[in-house]
């Protein structure tokens, strides 16, 4: 009722010859319509506010109409056009003297904007501009975190792995002060993966641990275990070495198979615990045959081969109890296993498994990478 008020409230001042009192009511209304998520009639009543006040409004203004415009056309994706009337906002917001303010906020957005264009330089330059005047009085603490995080996805895209942790990391000691701690946790695991990327490993795994750790209390057991996982990676590599691999690989199970028996009853929740699990198997399995290069005794890689096609054929069988969506997974994981029985000098085993992916992948069109691969195991073995 509200928002047909304010309509011919505009309706009327426009048909009187009067458009320039039409433009409050047309804000008021793009707002309204915002929060009953009518997008079609947000940006049209953002564009006619503009088009109405554009000869009429002073710079501040104007400012405000084009952010206004700016922010309804990026919900609905149009970015590029978001875009160029962020820019505008920008731009009278600096005529208006008001680049501290309304300007700081629209470079911001614009920022945001232009990365979602896959035009991350660009985007850094303005993030950068536009953080110095960012402020928690005027702008809120999360606009200040938000232009962190975008400044580290930028980074990201550019190759500048230190650079894109430093960002996350000065945004994740803000958002550390929030009650909810999901940000928090984001943000910290970002930029663990982006100082694994920049090969400080040590810096990663504290962070990883920062991140697993609030993963925990927020109640996110994915995240949990991923953090688990990329620590596992990392400690192969490092000094704990395989056997430190092992212990938070084999956490990452035990989470996993907590998180499963929690979450049986129901049945979106318990497929994605399952499949988590399954996927925790097979990275175990490929980290314990990777790590069996470090011992030089052929019994002991063959032992460790043995523990790694355990965990590749406990993935295969979890996979193949989620049915079709996990095929592909599941394909990978007995096409792993198959190779390592080949290593083990047992072909008919390894035979078996390809054929076992040959038969459930038969008619998959999507899967025509791992049919062939299971062909190559074939041909490995035949002879």
């Amino acid at each position: 009722a509200a928002a047909r008020r304010r309509a011919r409230a505009a309706e009327g001042f426009v048909a009187a010859g009067l458009p320039w009192f039409a433009v409050e009511y047309e804000a008021r209304l793009t707002g309204l319509a915002r929060q009953l998520g009518d997008a079609d009639t947000a940006v049209a009543a953002a564009r006619a506010a503009l088009a109405h006040g554009e000869e009429h409004l002073e710079p501040v203004g104007q400012a405000q109409l084009h952010l206004q415009l700016a922010e309804v056309l990026a919900a609905t994706g149009h970015f590029t056009e978001a875009a160029e009337h962020a820019l505008e906002a920008a731009h009278w917001a600096d005529a208006a003297g008001e680049s501290t303010t309304f300007g700081a906020w629209a470079r911001h957005q614009l920022g945001g904007l232009l990365l979602r264009q896959g035009r991350p330089a660009e985007a850094a330059e303005i993030l950068e501009s536009a953080l110095p005047d960012l402020s928690v009085e005027r702008h809120g603490d999360g606009a200040i975190v938000q232009t962190q995080w975008w400044l580290g996805d930028c980074h990201t895209e550019m190759g500048e792995h230190r650079q894109a942790a430093e960002r996350w990391l000065q945004a994740a000691e803000i958002a550390r002060q929030w009650p909810e701690q999901r940000d928090h946790a984001a943000l910290a695991h970002l930029a663990a993966e982006a100082l694994g990327n920049a090969g400080l490993p040590a810096e990663a795994d504290q962070a990883y641990a920062r991140a697993g750790a609030l993963w925990r209390q927020v109640g996110n057991p994915q995240g949990l275990v991923r953090s688990l996982r990329a620590r596992a990676w990392l400690a192969l590599q490092g000094e704990a070495g395989a056997d430190g691999a092992r212990e938070l690989m084999a956490e990452a199970v035990r989470e996993c198979r907590e998180t499963a028996a929690a979450v049986a009853d129901d049945e979106a929740a318990g497929a994605e615990a399952v499949a988590e699990l399954g996927h925790t198997h097979r990275q175990f399995g490929d980290l314990l045959a990777r790590s069996a290069g470090e011992d030089a005794e052929e019994d002991g890689i063959r032992a460790v081969f043995e523990e790694a096609l355990g965990q590749l054929t406990e993935a295969a069988a979890v996979f193949a109890s989620l049915g079709e969506e996990a095929l592909d997974f599941r394909a990978g994981a007995e096409l792993a296993a198959g190779w390592l029985e080949a290593d083990l000098g047992r072909p008919a085993e390894a035979a078996a498994r390809a054929r076992a992916v040959l038969s459930a992948c038969a008619g998959a069109e999507e899967l025509t990478g791992r049919v062939a691969e299971a062909e190559r195991l074939l041909g490995s073995v035949a002879g």
